[in-house]
């Protein structure tokens, strides 16, 4: 993932099914732990994130965020939580690709979000 830190939000990686990640979410070497619930953006960037790992660009700078609809977390999601993120591409136009992220937590829908992206 061309992410580094602070940006990279996902700590370890796991390919759990055909469109299925299971990630953990970052806890920065352990300075993030004890935080406290992550705010909604962070949420929905670490579902961006999964994108890459489900779909992973053609070239190294090929996909940016560029849109986000429906973001809703459920549960409070905290760095070190691991989630099982389900990636699954709705459509394209052009170069923008959209895609719906759903995240469960111990088989518990606790987020989930309409991204878009671009490459």
């Amino acid at each position: 993932m061309p992410h580094a830190f602070p940006c990279r939000l996902v700590e370890k990686l796991e390919i759990v099914g055909d469109g299925r990640v299971a990630i953990v979410l970052g806890t920065a070497g352990g300075a993030l732990t004890g935080t406290g619930p992550w705010p909604l953006t962070l949420v929905a960037e670490a579902l961006a994130q999964a994108i890459l790992l489900v779909e992973p660009p053609q070239r190294r700078d090929g996909l940016r965020l560029v849109g986000l609809r429906e973001v809703e977390a459920l549960q409070p999601l905290e760095a070190g939580d691991r989630i099982e993120v389900d990636v699954t591409a709705e459509g394209s136009f052009g170069s923008l690709r959209r895609y719906s992220c759903r995240a469960r937590k111990a088989g518990a829908l606790v987020a989930m979000a309409q991204i878009t992206v671009s490459s």
